[in-house]
């Protein structure tokens, strides 16, 4: 009989499943016993809803740095009125973030890029001149067909030079001095304000990382460095940015979680 009991709570026991515990459930449940939604928490803490939910589902690889992730937690546990301590030595210790390749490849191509446009306008108005000149030759072929011109025509004397088929040189008519070229692209200023907490990371076009942390409200960060910079800011209601001394509205970057471009 002592042994059938044995047997019993023997199979009870290896049929409990034993679950690590989850921070992102914890925070939901305080969250929904509060009877707070993920946009009530989002606009007291100035975070994105998608960030919180990303938060709640323990996905800390969509998020930013370890960092990030840990004043994010302690901020929510503050809110719900929970013990910050449990939750953070929950967290994962190898920082959460991105690959290399990924960031890189969001970094680079992060919107269009106006550049791009403008030569692909240039290569079209080109080509546009090629036809008219082609239209040209053979209405002049034409219309002197009868007359002994014709055979002194050579097509070398109507070629284009070839500077002209360089987009460059028809954006730029004249080109700047090569020192005042290379002094504007050895250093570049930038300015950022924070109204609120911002994680923020600069890296400049030697991949150098300029900034790269969770900024607290009003504070300030002045960076130089060679442009072109690659830049990511994630509380962006609450941050201003300024490039040689001009103002960059940011909403148009904004992708619902981070802002993400480059300064040239």
């Amino acid at each position: 009989m002592d042994n059938s009991t044995d047997d019993t709570l023997g199979d009870a026991s290896s049929n409990v499943e034993v679950r690590p515990f989850s921070v992102g459930a914890a925070l939901r449940e305080a969250r929904e016993r509060l009877g707070l939604s993920v946009a009530d928490v989002g606009s007291r803490l100035k975070f994105a809803s998608r960030q919180i939910e990303e938060l709640e589902a323990d996905n800390f690889t969509r998020l930013p740095e370890i960092f990030f992730v840990r004043r994010f937690v302690r901020s929510y546990a503050k809110l719900l009125q929970l013990d910050p301590e449990p939750l953070l030595a929950a967290l994962p210790i190898v920082p959460a973030q991105p690959s290399l390749h990924t960031a890189s490849i969001a970094i680079e191509v992060p919107f269009p890029n106006t550049n791009a446009k403008r030569r692909h306008k240039t290569i079209w108005l080109m080509a546009g001149l090629v036809i008219v000149v082609a239209f040209t030759l053979a209405l002049f072929v034409w219309l002197n067909r009868g007359n002994s011109i014709v055979p002194q025509a050579k097509l070398e004397t109507l070629e284009l030079p070839a500077v002209m088929l360089t987009p460059a040189s028809v954006v730029i008519a004249v080109p700047p001095s090569t020192e005042s070229n290379n002094a504007s692209k050895q250093s570049g200023s930038i300015r950022l304000t924070f109204d609120a907490d911002s994680w923020v990371k600069v890296t400049d076009n030697d991949g150098k990382i300029l900034l790269s942390q969770l900024n607290s409200s009003g504070s300030e960060q002045h960076l130089k460095g060679k442009p072109p910079f690659s830049v990511i800011i994630g509380n962006i209601s609450g941050v201003h940015l300024y490039y040689q001394g001009k103002f960059v509205e940011l909403a148009p970057f904004y992708n619902g979680e981070v802002a993400r471009l480059t300064l040239e």
